[in-house]
């Protein structure tokens, strides 16, 4: 709620000019607007906790408090209203840091039913630590699962595992160079999950997702938590060495090593590595799915004949490319990512829907790479207007509404890409083609007929 935060900055500001302009006549209209103030900065920390920017609000309650008694004293007039302006110019940029950093909140789920999460790091023994074939070494794949639960508890944090919150707080502000202050708010949110909840009965279909380059799991909780209350069982994979921080296996964590060099085609030929890297990770969890003899209670319900592959960004590209070379995957959700499958490679088969940002620059190429998609008769895109790509996933909670970032839209993007996705599992699970229909009650939707229409 940044509106309570940028309220009670503006009264902290509004007190002092209140005092400034009355300050030789009634205390009355100052004491009403501090109250106001202290009340909303109150309702704030009850709300929100103790954020940084609520505590920055909180020091500069006092000193404006000292400096409406300053004013009203008289003594020295004129460094006393300096002093005014100074803080309220502090208080304006808190107001503006408030509304362009709100605190995360995850909306309640509009399925029927509650909904549960749960953690695994499982490994595939045919591949190194890195995805390759060194010799010695096991990959290990951290996954989260959310799934349809029988009844509902005490919300989860948005992180759950709070020994490993603050390495990925810290990860993700050294990926971006910025204060690790600035990810506060994911580590006081929390979601709508219950952790290790009781699996509802019944057969569900299971949705495997990868994250956008440098991304995490997390990231889809808001996406994961809509689609399990619709009777959706989600796993949500964190790649090793591509993630800011992933667990291992043993215990231990695996921080980044991903970088690049400026040079677009050897850039390009690294992503289509890491593609490749996703998408074997993505099939061995269906390895696991498919052989485990001992379940986790997690996915007791889940329906392993009907697995869908969905990513956003270069996750998205993986889950083409796991689709691509598997047909135990059913169908594909590709969330605003460019395909990345070799020069020749066959095509999709499965039923493919693409999800792309309305609020983004003209593209081509990206383009054209959709318009392959739709070759096989099976697929379409879906534009959603006024959300930008990072605002797919939770990314557009964690920022303001900004054109060109998350977009004017943005904190209805996660919502909104998990009803496309269910659209696309209905039309897997039911053996029907993609309600175009039903599509454009959330966006701009083009199918195949449209790309042969337009070549």
């Amino acid at each position: 709620m940044p509106w309570i935060d940028v309220a009670a900055a503006t009264l902290i500001l509004l007190s002092i000019v209140v005092a400034t302009v009355t300050r030789r006549r009634s205390a009355v209209p100052v004491v009403i607007v501090g109250v106001a103030a202290i009340s909303t900065l109150i309702l704030g920390f009850v709300l929100e906790g103790a954020r940084p920017v609520l505590l920055a609000m909180g020091c500069s309650a006092l000193v404006g408090a000292a400096v409406v008694v300053w004013l009203r004293s008289g003594r020295l007039p004129r460094i006393a209203v300096a002093t005014g302006v100074a803080v309220g110019l502090g208080c304006l940029g808190l107001a503006g840091g408030a509304w362009a950093l709100p605190p995360v909140y995850v909306a309640a789920p509009t399925g029927v039913y509650d909904v549960g999460i749960d953690s695994e790091v499982w490994t595939d023994d045919s591949r190194d630590a890195r995805g390759g074939d060194a010799a010695g070494e096991t990959r290990s794949l951290p996954a989260t699962i959310w799934y349809p639960a029988a009844g509902g508890g005490e919300p989860a944090p948005y992180l759950p595992e709070r020994d490993r919150a603050s390495e990925l707080t810290e990860a993700l502000a050294a990926q971006y160079g910025v204060p690790a202050v600035l990810f506060d708010s994911l580590v006081r949110a929390r979601g709508n999950a219950t952790w290790q909840g009781e699996p509802a009965d019944g057969s569900f279909p299971v949705v495997i997702a990868s994250p956008g380059l440098n991304s995490t799991r997390w990231f889809f909780t808001s996406w994961a938590e809509e689609l399990a209350s619709n009777g959706v069982v989600v796993i949500a994979l964190d790649h090793p060495y591509d993630a800011p921080v992933a667990e291992l296996a043993d215990g231990t964590s695996a921080f980044s090593e991903l970088t690049t060099t400026g040079d677009d085609a050897r850039d390009q030929a690294s992503a289509d590595h890491w593609t490749s890297i996703r998408a074997a990770d993505m099939r061995a969890v269906i390895d696991h799915l498919r052989s485990d003899q001992v379940p986790l209670p997690a996915l007791k319900s889940a329906d392993t004949t009907e697995i869908i592959a969905a990513g956003h960004s270069l996750g998205g590209a993986a889950a083409l490319e796991a689709a691509r070379l598997d047909d135990r995957i059913a169908g594909v959700v590709d969330i605003d990512g460019m395909p990345r499958s070799p020069d020749g490679a066959a095509p999709v088969r499965q039923p493919v829907l693409a999800v792309v940002a309305g609020d983004a620059d003209p593209n081509p190429e990206y383009d054209a790479a959709l318009d392959s998609l739709l070759a096989n008769g099976t697929g379409a895109v879906l534009e959603l207007d006024g959300v930008a790509h990072f605002a797919m996933v939770d990314v557009g909670l964690m920022i303001a509404p900004l054109p060109g970032i998350t977009g004017t839209r943005g904190a209805h993007g996660p919502t909104a890409a998990a009803q496309a996705t269910l659209r696309l599992i209905e039309a897997v699970t039911t053996g029907t083609a993609l309600d175009a229909d039903s599509l454009a009650e959330l966006g701009g939707v083009s199918t195949s007929s449209d790309a042969d229409s337009a070549g």
